[in-house]
């Protein structure tokens, strides 16, 4: 039995760089703190939890309480509904990935597929229900519960390792480096999706990467 374990961002869909503008309009309408000039790439973690926490200490001087991170999800997953649902060509689902995960909840002897993502959670299940993906919840993991996309994977492994003893195999599907070295911690096969097609990935020496999920055979083939 082979485990899969999706990012969403970038992995699943394509939000076009909304979410980054959803985001910064949620700390300004919650904190009234301005991070557009934020360097998202400066941050030792990219999950959404761990970058508030950080964003928040560093204006603020003090992390923040669990009321304030609650209301800028809130406000964030609000901004996100109401810019997707405006302009419907923001958001798009990676070609292939429902078929991929119809083939999987028909296949569950041979697959157990799942997600682990650096997204809030409301955020996540959002999207997962905008393409069409519905997942029992403990197969959903994400920054809600983790600094670190592999605190993230040990657990969800740890897990699925105790509730499938035929698993022997296990593969994370990611879009960015961070995925990438998050894998290799874990020492854990990784296929990267690189949708937009900027080689970054491959430029990396990365083997296994695919723009889409079509036809389902090459991505089956990878894993």
């Amino acid at each position: 039995m082979k485990l899969i374990i999706f990012d969403i961002d970038g992995t699943l869909c394509h939000s076009r760089n909304v979410d980054d503008k959803c985001y910064i309009k949620a700390f300004k309408k919650t904190l009234g703190i301005d991070i557009s000039n934020t360097d998202w790439n400066s941050y030792k973690h990219v999950t959404d939890l761990y970058v508030t926490k950080e964003i928040i200490k560093n204006e603020t001087g003090s992390l923040p309480g669990n009321e304030i991170v609650e209301a800028i999800i809130d406000n964030y997953a609000e901004e996100l509904k109401q810019q997707i649902n405006a302009e419907e060509t923001l958001f798009t689902a990676i070609p292939g990935i429902k078929e991929l995960f119809d083939y999987f909840s028909t296949n569950q002897t041979n697959y157990v597929a799942g997600i682990a993502t650096g997204g809030f959670l409301k955020t996540a299940m959002y999207k997962l229900n905008r393409i069409e993906i519905h997942l029992p919840s403990e197969l959903i993991y994400s920054s809600n519960d983790f600094d670190t996309k592999q605190e993230m994977l040990r657990e969800f492994i740890k897990i699925q390792s105790a509730i499938n003893s035929g698993i022997n195999k296990i593969v994370y599907v990611g879009d960015r480096v961070y995925d990438y070295n998050a894998a290799k911690d874990l020492d854990i096969d990784f296929v990267g999706i690189d949708f937009k097609n900027n080689g970054k990935l491959k430029s990396l020496g990365i083997e296994k990467v695919i723009n889409d999920y079509k036809p389902m055979e090459k991505f089956l083939a990878l894993i």
